[in-house]
């Protein structure tokens, strides 16, 4: 992990204790393992080993906005997909854009989805944050 990324996560990490939600990182999990986020428990199992393209920061932010903006009525248990393209995924995928945007302004929406390796699909959805944010 980089020196942006680790700030990144760290920075993310004070959003969950911010909000009592619980991060494990778990070292002994599989390859083929995803991350795991527990509405009710507010708790986030994180799987460091998992072979995905997509980025340790980008799934933390994800999982985290599943706890803090989702409708917990919906799902209690979810696992990260970067083909999760309905409902509670997509939303947890628009707001895990806009957390770290939030953190941290990238210089194009190109760099953001390349540093954090976000799935080409979710393109439009970072140029419409990225666009926002830059009104502001």
């Amino acid at each position: 992990m980089d020196i942006i990324s680790s700030e990144v996560s760290t920075k993310l990490s004070v959003i969950a204790t911010k909000n009592n939600i619980i991060i494990r990182d778990n070292l002994n999990l599989m390859t083929n393992t995803p991350d795991v986020c527990f509405t009710y428990d507010k708790g986030i199992v994180m799987n460091p080993n998992w072979e995905t393209n997509v980025s340790y920061p980008f799934r933390l932010a994800h999982e985290l906005s599943h706890i803090l903006y989702g409708d917990h009525e919906a799902q209690a248990v979810y696992q990260f997909s970067e083909y999760g393209k309905r409902g509670e995924e997509l939303l947890a995928h628009r707001n895990a854009i806009r957390m770290l945007m939030s953190i941290e302004m990238p210089s194009s929406p190109l760099t953001f989805m390349s540093y954090y390796r976000v799935p080409s699909w979710l393109e439009s959805d970072v140029s419409r944050t990225y666009n926002e944010f830059k009104a502001v």
